[in-house]
């Protein structure tokens, strides 16, 4: 947590796929808005499922760079700040120099933050003098402090905290790297994986990935595995990682350090992404006063985003 953060109301952070979400999600509370771009070049070279920023799908990008420009205008003349997803896990040689020539692009246009997880992207951007803050992506595994230091070494200016950190290691994590920002998952897309090591294709327009497809085990003898397996396997079929939520661990969350929270969402309808930014809004305004009711709140609002009860497989934060 930077100097004088605990002081600093967090942040919120909202997906953006077109110019014309720019102003409801501003409206809605949005303060950060993130997205891709995959340019003509890089589709011209590289097949679909190659990615550039974790999505491959068409709606879960801005279809041109002129597009994309235009939105960071309206956000930066608004007075709020874009990220731009240059967050594959790694790039080869040969797609090295269409990453950075994006991200230069990306500093010309007045982009506020790149969010990357690819050490050498990180390293090429400074060499190439790209003089826009680093954001590093949750696919980078930042998990322990010496990770962190590592990369805040290289310049990261914030730190994507990976989703299966509980807010004790949280905590741990901000207490022991102070220069650095801290940004956590708070609603949606919740994955059941460690992302940076997780080679599942996010290339499915419906927004359903290979660890949600429906699953059953059996043992080597034909027979039921053991209950606890049975039970996980249950919970993950019966849930949907879209529908994940931990706004009831939001004053834990501010309270360990997390100056910004991420709504999760590239891709999916405008109406949805406005409806999450604006419950998230909603909560923050609470920061200051979270009553004993707080967690009876938060599930009635769970209730009126998603249209059922929450679970601890839809919490972020169980």
């Amino acid at each position: 947590m930077t100097p004088g953060a605990e002081n600093k109301k967090p942040e919120i952070l909202a997906p953006v796929d077109r110019a014309g979400e720019v102003a409801p999600l501003l409206e809605a509370g949005a303060d950060w808005l993130y997205g891709g771009c995959v340019p003509a070049s890089w589709s011209a070279r590289f097949p679909s499922f190659v990615s550039l920023n974790q999505r491959t799908f068409a709606s879960a990008q801005f279809d041109t760079l002129d597009a994309l420009a235009a939105a960071v205008k309206s956000i930066v003349d608004n007075g709020r700040r874009f990220a731009l997803t240059l967050n594959a896990p790694f790039y080869m040689d040969s797609q090295m120099e269409a990453a950075v020539e994006l991200a230069r692009f990306a500093q010309g246009i007045g982009v506020s933050a790149l969010i990357a997880g690819d050490p050498g992207l990180i390293r090429r951007l400074s060499h190439e003098g790209i003089d826009v803050p680093l954001h590093l992506s949750t696919m980078a595994v930042a998990a322990n402090p010496d990770a962190v230091r590592l990369f805040a070494g290289m310049g990261v200016k914030r730190v994507i905290l990976p989703r299966f950190l509980d807010v004790p290691a949280i905590g741990s994590l901000a207490r022991e790297a102070p220069e650095v920002e801290f940004e956590a998952f708070i609603l949606v897309g919740k994955c059941p994986n460690i992302e940076g090591v997780c080679s599942f294709l996010h290339d499915s327009p419906d927004g359903r990935w290979p660890c949600e497809w429906p699953i059953s085990a059996t043992l080597a003898d034909g027979t039921a595995p053991p209950e606890n397996v049975c039970r996980g396997i249950d919970g993950t079929r019966l849930s949907d990682r879209r529908d994940a939520c931990g706004l009831c661990d939001l004053p834990d969350l501010v309270g360990a350090g997390v100056s910004a929270f991420k709504i999760v969402g590239r891709g999916a309808p405008t109406d949805r992404k406005v409806a999450l930014v604006r419950a998230l809004s909603e909560s923050m305004q609470r920061t200051d006063d979270f009553s004993g009711d707080w967690p009876e709140i938060c599930r009635e609002k769970f209730r009126d985003l998603f249209g059922h009860a929450c679970t601890a497989h839809n919490c972020y934060y169980p």
